[in-house]
């Protein structure tokens, strides 16, 4: 492991200009390679990485123009830490999602959340004996600090695989739901979600799934896969994408066009080793609309596969894409492509000795920024991180000061976040689905002791306040007769009551909110 201090080499300029928006980010003569990207809110960027083949996590943060700020090795004294997805909430707040690898071999989701300062607040490893092993796609923190993470998990069976995981502030598991099981679409054979996107009110799975053609049910072949969940997470559709149109490949992300219309990327995988990218548009209720194929010779005459991860609309007719492209039939640099929504190609650019994973981000002034790896003449590997305007050509860096990192009350320093005391939570199988909970939360259950109670002091414990108005407590007697009464407040848990003037007897607590009962508990008193 690295020391607290270590070097980092960032060179401006693959192409020698000091002006150019690119670096290279990593460690001399390690191997160190690029996971996701995101814009921050004060306009620098937020990088998760991987180094020495991904037994840390590397989260790095750099300036509006790309240059280091700060950056933490995220360590485990015994296990290894394998990809990870970052998410950043308007607070400032950062949230983590990974598996970590047992030495059994076993790996198990896993979710850090860190404060503004770059600070762990808690860490979660969820270990279910059902399963086999599992881990964490992506995941999104919301500015209440809540998080919600798309996993999956591995049985023989199979018959639920893609979860979602919702967890509060403080690092309690509220519920888990499986999407796309086999018990509600028994035709769907493996499936994977590899992205979860937030657009409007509703929730996008984004991945692959086998499902066969209509005509043989018992053979499965490869699609492109979306799935539709509402605000309450209820599963709406599933999308096994152009089933009747043969399309065999996979879909990687998606973004809005309109109110009703998305359009997701992928690959289609054609005859031998040959690779396309699709455009595939469908409307909010998981109906296909239309679909198109980036065919190779429309880059160019060289080109014998393309796939586009990433992409971002340019304007009203155009996007710019991150891609792997180029003359061979086994791996190729990344590089974008400007296309329209019939997938005509307009330019290209190939960004040479590329290689790994891509990401690409429109960011607050209309540009591009893409992370990948980079191979270094010695064959190790780097970050590259660089910034392109909507003609594909390397963007300039902004001159001046700025200021960064304004929520945290001090200037973060670089170092280690040990997150070798993650909590294990074993219990998951016993979580709730988001129906149950948040049907619960209608209710306020009620609990109190003593019971029996010694005529002196009763003590009444109420959950959900948070989540209604207008909440008083009332106790009545056998008889009926009222004998106590209080206004209940917002986020209020507990009320003790002076009960040694009250008779001996069975009394009940109701809680009402504008005049329904929303929770009632018997109690004795002696």
């Amino acid at each position: 492991m690295k020391q607290l201090l270590f070097i980092l080499l960032i060179f401006q300029s693959l192409l020698g200009f000091a002006q150019k928006w690119d670096h290279l980010i990593g460690f001399p003569n390690v191997e160190d390679g690029f996971l996701e990207l995101l814009e921050s809110y004060d306009n620098g960027y937020l990088l998760m990485g991987a180094s020495e083949f991904y037994s840390y996590n590397w989260l790095i943060k750099t300036n509006i123009n790309g240059e280091l700020i700060w950056s933490k090795s995220i360590i485990h004294n015994t296990l290894t830490l394998g990809t990870g997805e970052i998410s950043q909430n308007s607070s400032g707040e950062i949230a983590i999602a990974r598996c970590f690898s047992f030495p059994n071999g076993e790996q198990w989701p896993s979710i850090t959340k860190l404060d503004e300062c770059g600070n762990k607040v808690w860490c979660r490893t969820f270990i279910d004996d059902n399963y086999m092993h599992g881990c964490i796609e992506d995941v999104i923190i919301f500015d209440n600090g809540d998080i919600l993470a798309l996993a999956w998990l591995e049985s023989l069976e199979q018959i639920d695989k893609i979860f979602l995981y919702y967890v509060d502030s403080n690092g309690n598991l509220l519920w888990r739901n499986s999407y796309a099981s086999k018990n509600n679409h028994p035709l769907v054979l493996d499936r994977l979600g590899t992205e979860l996107h937030h657009i409007g009110n509703n929730y996008y799975l984004v991945g692959w799934c086998y499902y066969p053609y209509p005509i043989n049910p018992n053979i499965g072949y490869i699609r492109p896969f979306f799935v539709g969940i509402d605000s309450m997470f209820n599963e709406q559709w599933i999308l096994p994408y152009g089933v009747n149109d043969t399309i065999v490949g996979k879909a990687y992300s998606i973004i809005q066009l309109n109110d009703s219309t998305l359009l997701g990327v992928g690959t289609r995988y054609l005859n031998g080793s040959v690779l396309n990218s699709i455009l595939m548009k469908f409307n909010i209720e998981g109906e296909l609309i239309d679909y198109q194929q980036v065919k190779n010779v429309a880059i160019g005459p060289d080109i014998k596969n393309n796939q586009i991860s990433k992409i971002a609309q340019a304007n009203d007719s155009l996007f710019i894409a991150s891609a792997v492209f180029g003359p061979n039939t086994g791996e190729n640099p990344f590089g974008e492509l400007i296309v329209d929504k019939d997938a005509n190609v307009f330019k290209h650019c190939s960004r040479p000795n590329t290689t790994g994973l891509s990401d690409l981000i429109k960011t607050f002034d209309n540009k591009y920024v893409i992370g990948t790896t980079y191979t270094q003449p010695n064959s190790t590997h780097d970050i590259y991180l660089y910034k392109i305007n909507d003609s594909l050509e390397m963007d300039t860096v902004y001159p001046g000061n700025f200021t960064y990192d304004s929520l945290c009350p001090y200037q973060i320093e670089s170092g280690n976040i040990d997150v070798s005391d993650c909590m294990l939570i074993t219990e998951v199988g016993e979580t709730p689905t988001p129906a149950i909970y948040y049907a619960n939360l209608n209710t306020i259950p009620i609990k109190v002791y003593p019971n029996p109670a010694d005529k002196r002091i009763v003590n009444i414990t109420f959950q959900n306040t948070g989540y209604h108005k207008d909440l008083n407590l009332e106790c009545y007697n056998v008889h009926g007769k009222l004998v106590h009464s209080e206004k209940l407040y917002k986020y209020q848990g507990e009320s003790k009551l002076n009960i040694q003037e009250w008779q001996s007897g069975m009394y009940i607590a109701l809680v009402f909110s504008k005049g329904q009962i929303l929770g009632k508990a018997k109690f004795l008193v002696r």
